[in-house]
């Protein structure tokens, strides 16, 4: 025991940021044998070595984590997520009197409240009761962020240094307990503060930030927007963290495709999880063969809708479709006026039963789109097509499309 309180006296006194995380982490390598000395000293000796040796304004902090060691020792992690709770309320009011130094407990003590809480809730859905611990431990994580965003201290020295990562572990509990409407505050508190630039933070903060933006933007369906985050975090997540990478590429292909964007083939080849989830569609695309993007829209319809994916992906299925078209007017011989039926007929050839009043409105979307260069003559029931790039590329040298 007196180990640990010179090593924490030491750590505080040298404001040893990494050095007080170790020491209050729930998982550190001392945890096991601290406990147990916990559990074997007389309780107000303890609360009274704490007081004498370690002091104000750290003995608080430390006699709370002891409570929480003694509740997971008992394996009893809905009392260890309470006392934990009360961790994190007795952290933030130390926290706010201290500069950036501080950051990595705050990052290591809102993590594990997650954890804890998480055990908690299985703990009660185990128990058939209603699991909330998840949604407190959100609360939390939000004022972790307010205590770095609200720092009024000198830059150099400013938790403020800590707010894209606050913002992206808030994000990723916001998204688990499904309340994605709270982090429009936190994207609001951003915009309004004067913050370094994004560039300037830690890569591994940029990345998440910009990954969780831009989920938002692509379930606003503000594709174009959502492409810029993820082209940006793709580009600043490093090769070897390949699993974050395809995270990122389950959200940017299916904004690509309904732009006409076709990914590489190298850059498929080297996240084969990617190329299993969208290989097929993009084959379908290229090969203009929309019974097959239909098929492999059957097949991953439950993966694609657990992953929030699927209405997007549906949107490309009119990529394919304008393949199609593009090869009717190729077997044309380039004709600039194709009658209507030939479409339907192209569709029906490769199994997709539609009426003559969708073929319309297939052809007249993509016009509108710009998809398809030309206009509509109802009264005929043709399509008249520019002589100049009637079919121009979709997607070609943009600057998306390659990425590393």
């Amino acid at each position: 025991m007196k180990t640990y309180y010179d090593s924490f006296q030491s750590c505080a006194s040298s404001e040893d940021g990494d050095g007080i995380k170790a020491l209050l982490s729930t998982d550190a390598p001392h945890a096991k044998d601290l406990t147990l000395k916990i559990s074997q000293n007389n309780p107000k000796k303890l609360e009274a070595d704490v007081r004498r040796l370690i002091g104000n304004p750290w003995d608080e902090l430390v006699l709370q984590y002891f409570k929480v060691l003694l509740a997971i020792h008992k394996n009893n992690y809905s009392e260890a997520y309470k006392e934990h709770n009360n961790m994190t309320i007795i952290f933030f009011r130390l926290a706010s009197n201290m500069s950036r130094w501080i950051l990595p407990v705050l990052y290591m003590i809102c993590w594990e409240t997650r954890e804890l809480a998480d055990k908690a809730d299985d703990y009660l859905i185990d128990n058939d009761e209603d699991p909330k611990c998840l949604e407190e431990a959100a609360r939390n994580i939000n004022k972790g962020f307010s205590t770095c965003i609200t720092d009024r201290s000198p830059l150099n020295t400013s938790r403020k240094w800590g707010v894209y990562y606050m913002a992206g572990f808030a994000f990723k509990t916001y998204f688990k307990v499904r309340q994605r409407n709270l982090c429009t505050n936190i994207l609001r508190s951003i915009k309004v503060q004067d913050l370094p630039s994004l560039g300037q933070y830690p890569k591994p903060h940029q990345v998440t930030y910009l990954y969780y933006h831009g989920r938002l933007l692509f379930l606003e369906a503000a594709y174009q927007q959502a492409e810029e985050k993820f082209v940006a975090a793709f580009r600043r997540c490093p090769r070897f963290e390949k699993k974050n990478k395809e995270l990122i590429l389950r959200y940017l292909i299916p904004v690509w495709l309904i732009r006409g964007v076709l990914p590489s083939r190298e850059l498929l080849s080297r996240y084969p999880a990617t190329n299993e989830l969208y290989g097929s569609f993009i084959d379908a695309i290229k090969d203009g063969n929309v019974k097959k993007f239909e098929e492999a829209l059957l097949q991953k319809e439950k993966i694609l809708v657990a992953h929030e994916t699927f209405l997007t992906v549906e949107l490309a299925r009119e990529i394919s479709i304008r393949s199609l078209f593009k090869k009717v007017y190729i077997l044309n011989n380039r004709d600039s006026r194709i009658p209507l039926e030939k479409f339907h007929k192209a569709l029906k050839f490769v199994g997709s039963n539609v009426e003559m009043t969708e073929v319309i409105w297939f052809v007249a979307e993509m016009i509108r789109k710009g998809f398809i260069r030309g206009y509509l003559s109802y009264q005929k029931m043709y399509l008249v097509l520019s002589e100049i790039n009637p079919f121009p590329p979709i997607g070609v040298n943009h600057p998306s499309a390659i990425i590393e």
